[in-house]
């Protein structure tokens, strides 16, 4: 992010120099409308494809011995995977990978800043939210022991001060643009890591105490549906570019970062849950990211 955000000021920088050289007829305003997608969305993607959460009971044998290592309370999708060659289908998996999500943005923009034209201002609201990704199910002999879902939304409202280089004819500009925001948003995971069932119905084989999944939890955790979120202030940078396609009518493309992140906490609302985490549990919410944006610029 911190060379991201160094390659933002440079950008800034060298296109005010060339800004000084555009045409220009004037300032203008417009209202923006945008839809964006944006990727890994909370930075979790890692926790569920590769990394899963450690639970806070030791894993033990089919005595109820402890001999070594953690349960998990979140389980790992490439684990999943691995498992599931392992056992040659025995154990089953449906992965799906980090969280994407649709960003929606609309926001007022206004050239001719401190009377020079090629700067400008704009003030703009965001939503995300979840639309694919972050869903993973796991069976045993066709039972669905494992089913953990993971959901996202997220408010900011970013406020900017940029420069813009146009063509000669005044019609296309590319732009760079600083400033901070407002945000809050957050993220939950739900489901049930049924590792009972498991060594109950299959002693000595898969679950706590078995040759497979040994480090399921137990108790286990069933409907658990645990949410984080944060707000506060943070920076943010875009980049984009601009050209008019109607009268009063101007199609743009930008790619926008958001800093912004919190702590937040979240209550388990499941025994199993508060047995394999905590009771009250604190976790990181990061709400920014980068959003690859098309939209339309509407002059008034």
């Amino acid at each position: 992010m911190l060379k991201s955000l160094h390659i933002g000021i440079m950008g800034i920088v060298f296109v005010a120099t060339a800004a000084g050289l555009s045409a220009q007829t004037g300032p203008r305003s417009y209202v923006n409308f945008g839809l964006g997608g944006q990727f890994d969305l909370a930075q979790l993607g890692g926790t569920i494809t590769k990394d899963g959460l450690d639970s806070s009971r030791p894993v033990t044998n089919a005595q109820g011995n402890v001999t070594g290592g953690t349960q998990q309370a979140i389980y790992a999708e490439n684990t999943l995977v691995a498992l599931n060659r392992t056992s040659n289908g025995l154990i089953g998996v449906k992965n799906n990978g980090a969280m994407t999500g649709i960003n929606f943005n609309v926001g007022y923009e206004k050239e001719g800043l401190f009377g020079i034209n090629s700067l400008f201002y704009r003030v703009s609201v965001n939503y995300t939210t979840k639309v694919a990704g972050g869903y993973t199910t796991s069976t045993v002999a066709g039972y669905k022991w494992l089913e953990q879902e993971w959901s996202y939304s997220a408010w900011s409202v970013p406020a900017y001060i940029g420069v813009k280089m146009f063509n000669a004819s005044n019609d296309t500009a590319v732009y760079v643009a600083g400033g901070a925001n407002y945000f809050k948003g957050g993220w939950g995971v739900a489901g049930t890591v049924d590792g009972d069932t498991l060594r109950n119905a299959f002693p000595g084989l898969v679950g706590p105490g078995g040759a497979l999944l040994s480090d399921a939890p137990t108790p286990g955790i069933y409907k658990e549906n645990i949410k984080f979120g944060a707000s506060g202030f943070g920076l943010n940078w875009l980049v984009g570019a601009q050209t008019k396609v109607a009268e009063k009518g101007h199609l743009f493309f930008e790619l926008e970062t958001i800093l912004s992140a919190g702590m937040g906490t979240g209550g388990t609302s499941s025994p199993g849950g508060a047995a394999a985490i905590a009771p009250i549990v604190a976790y990181p919410v990061v709400v920014g990211g980068q959003t690859y944006r098309v939209g339309y610029k509407l002059e008034l």
